[in-house]
This record gives structure tokens, sequence and C-alpha cells, in this order.
């Protein structure tokens, strides 16, 4: 149900504050009369109705829509956004409402909806707003006319709104049910919500990912087989049923399948119940990484833990067998996991600048200009059908010292690792998580042991099985 009056009055942070200084309400109410006046020119039948139907809620919003983004005159355009932007302030705050109370349970107790607020719900109504020619960048109107782009990162979340809605799509999706949705997956409203254990993949979605190799050493042995046996029975059901969204719990089945092939593996797990312990541990270390990850902050121990049978706080009995890691343990992980992610990418390019230069070589070489177009050819009979470079220079009719000039195998390798390792290096001192890279980068000695230690990570990567 829909009054009119959704569409001239908006919703804006609060300033009032009560004890402590923190927000009353966290939100007021205000009427924007500029709204009110463009809406009543446009919609005169409508505007002095109680309740709009849902027929008369989506003729409002596609005109609307259409003039924000297509109206001649550029204060009709603007004028048109800022009745909608009124009525995407109302379903923020009733998005924002329902997240604590639709979250497990206690979490209320934890933060309220007025901490989500500050998120999403930034645009106080003083600027009338459109979009550039592209429909991309937000610019303010201003009263002479003219226009300026807003600052970055300073975008009203209800113009983004509008930018990415289109109710002329097949699907007739609702302006309300487009701001529900995008509300809920904002980014740093997620990541707060993370925080709080809210909203993060469930344990199953976290198992069904690939399981980054940095984590290895927090697993116990027999858990990568464990997360193997996961993979071959959830994911291909799950690919054979076209099952979308969250992940549910797997059936009696599935598990007793998955037991059955860990004890072929001689994994020693005996029961259901214990196989579920294992996935939920498992699963915990996968949460907590994919938190670091998002947030950018290492995995913590709270110092103090929610006791709903007291409902109060109360010291956590694991922080007594914890120690936190030194700054400097944190930063050489974070530096290992930036290393493993980088590395692959890093590679490829050092691959193929290498490969380009060595056949633009053999194209401007007398006697190998023949050789150039089949230099591809020639590497993949040697990496992937495993035929010597005799066997090559037999296929070409040629002999086999001229073939190891043509590709000079080891002294490629040699540059590819190099170029490898200085394109890691450029990447890594270029970071700006880590103080420590700052000062190696600053400091001869310690680059060139810092690219020793780069060098020694390669090699034993990737390139050691490449020179065996």
């Amino acid at each position: 149900m829909t009054a009119p009056s959704k569409y001239w009055t908006m919703q804006i942070i609060s300033a009032s504050r009560g004890e402590n200084h923190q927000l009353k309400d966290g939100y007021k109410s205000i009427t924007i009369n500029q709204a009110q006046e463009f809406f009543k020119r446009q919609f005169p039948e409508l505007a002095g109705k109680l309740i709009l139907s849902s027929a008369e809620n989506r003729l409002i919003q596609v005109t609307a829509w259409n003039k924000f983004r297509s109206a001649t005159d550029i204060y009709e355009r603007a004028l048109a956004g800022l009745c909608l932007r009124c009525y995407i302030s109302q379903t923020i705050v009733i998005a924002c409402k329902k997240i604590p109370h639709t979250s497990k349970a206690g979490v209320e107790k934890l933060f309220s909806y007025t901490d989500l607020l500050a998120f999403v719900l930034n645009d106080d109504s003083k600027q009338l707003v459109i979009l550039d020619g592209e429909g991309q960048t937000q610019l303010i109107l201003n009263p002479d006319g003219t226009t300026q782009p807003l600052a970055k990162g300073g975008e009203f979340f209800s113009v983004e709104i509008l930018r990415t809605f289109d109710p002329n799509l097949s699907s007739g999706e609702s302006l309300r049910n487009w701001t529900w949705r995008l509300t809920q997956q904002h980014q740093k409203l997620k990541l707060f919500l993370w925080e709080f254990g809210v909203r993060t993949p469930s344990d199953w979605g976290l198992l069904c990912k690939r399981i980054p190799q940095s984590l290895e050493p927090h697993f116990q042995p027999g858990d990568r087989e464990i997360v193997e046996v996961f993979h071959a029975v959830y994911r291909r059901d799950r690919r054979r049923s076209n099952q979308k969204g969250r992940c549910c719990e797997p059936t009696p089945e599935q598990l007793q399948e998955m037991l059955h092939l860990l004890q072929q593996r001689k994994i020693p797990v005996s029961s259901l119940k214990e196989l579920i312990v294992h996935f939920k541990r498992i699963a915990e270390i996968l949460r907590q990484d994919l938190l670091c990850r998002k947030t950018g902050s290492p995995k913590t121990i709270p110092t103090e833990i929610y006791d709903s049978s007291t409902n109060d706080y109360v010291p956590n009995p694991e922080l007594f067998l914890y120690n936190d890691p030194a700054p400097e343990e944190v930063e050489f992980n974070q530096l290992k996991e930036k290393c493993n992610a980088l590395f692959e990418r890093v590679l490829y390019q050092a691959i193929a600048e290498v490969l380009s230069q060595h056949l633009e070589y053999l194209s401007k070489s007398k006697g190998y200009k023949s050789f150039a177009q089949k230099f591809y050819e020639g590497l993949q009979l040697y990496y992937q059908e495993n035929k010597s470079l005799g066997e090559i220079a037999k296929l070409w009719g040629i002999p086999w010292c001229k073939a190891r000039r043509i590709f000079q195998l080891e002294n490629l390798l040699d540059k590819v690792k190099e170029r490898t390792v200085e394109k890691l290096i450029e990447e890594l001192t270029q970071w700006p998580h880590s103080s420590k890279l700052v000062t190696i980068s600053q400091d001869p000695d310690s680059l060139k042991n810092f690219a020793d230690a780069i060098r020694d990570y390669a090699h034993e990567k990737t390139f050691k099985d490449s020179y065996a």
C-alpha cells in the first residue's frame, strides 16, 4: 500500500542526538516542496488519493523514471528523479529495519538498524541531481542550469539505485524490490554485517568453493580429502539438479556417500555426526579467511562474547588459550597471500613478453626467419605433446643443433624467471598495505635481500620443476 506522499517525503539522517550523543531515531521525515509541486503537475488525478493501487504506483514509477532518464527539460529530469529519490528513501529505511530481525537470533542486540542507515541513507535532498549523457555519472544541477559531477565517493545511493533500475525490462521488477535488493547488497553495509557474522555464506556454500592453497597450514591431516569428497558429491548433485541460491544442508544420502568415499581413501571418519563436525570446523576456517580478505582485517578473537542466558557480555573463555600473531607474522602471511594471488598472472605476463621478444628475434634473423611462424607450434610439440628437440628437428627436417638454437629453451626459461621476479617485485613494492615493503624499496641492501627471497620463492613455486 503506497500513499502519494511517499513521492515528496524524504527520509534523511537525523541530526538530533540524545544521551551519549547517539542518534535518537536515526532518521527523520521531511517534506520536499519541489517534489510535491512536480508530482501534482504530472499526476493531478493521483496526488489527492489516500492510497495508490499497484497499477497506479507502477505508472508513476515508469513515467517518472523515463522523464529522469530522457526528458528534454533538464529541470524536469532532476525533479522526476527527486520524486523517485523520496520513494527510495522510504524503502531503504524499511530494509535496514528488517535486517537485524531477519538475521540470526540475538544479533539485534549487537547493532541497531540505525547503525546501517549511515551506509545507505546519504541523500539529504538539498541537491537536484541528474545523470550524464551516458547515464553513468551523477551530476549536480546548479540554479543557473550548469552541472558539475559529484565528488568521487560522495555519490547518492538513491541515485545509484535509479541509475541501475529499468522498469521497462521484461522482468518488470518494481522500484521497491530493486531498492530492497541493492540496499542489502551494498558493499559497505555487507562488510559491517560480516563483522558480526551476519549474512556470510552458509557453511555448505563456503565448502563448495575452491580452497586457497594459503590455508593449508590451518588444515588438519585429511581435511583436503574431506573437502574433495564434498565437492565430488555435493557439487555434482547441485549441478545435476540445476540448483540456484543458498546452499542447503547435504541430505543423509549425500553424507553417507561422502563417508563411504572417505573410508575408501582410508580417512579416519567413523560416523555422519563426526563428518558434519569436520565440515563445520573447515567451513569456519574458510569463513574467517573470507572475512579477512573482504574487510582487510586479519582474523581476531573478541575479548568478550554475548551470553544469551544473562543478556550480557562476558569474558571470552577462549581468549586465554589464544595468542594474537605478532604484527610481523600477520604482515608476512599477508605478503605470502599477495604473492600467491599475483604469481600466476605475473608469470603469464612474463611468458608472453619473453616469447614475443624471441619471436621478433627469429623474424629478424636471416638463418631462422623461416621458423618464426613455426615457433609456437614447436613449443606445443615440446611442452604439450612431450616430444624431444630431436623429434621436432626430425619433423622439421633440420639438424638437432639447429632446433636447439631456434628454441634456446634454457635461455628462454631464465628470461621468463627473471622477468617474473622483476614484475613481482614491482607489484609488491607498490603494495599500499605494507609499511615494511615501503622501507625495503628505499634501502638498496634490503631490496637486494628481498629480491633474492622473491627469486627463491618463484623458483620453488614453478621453476624448480621446469629446470628438472
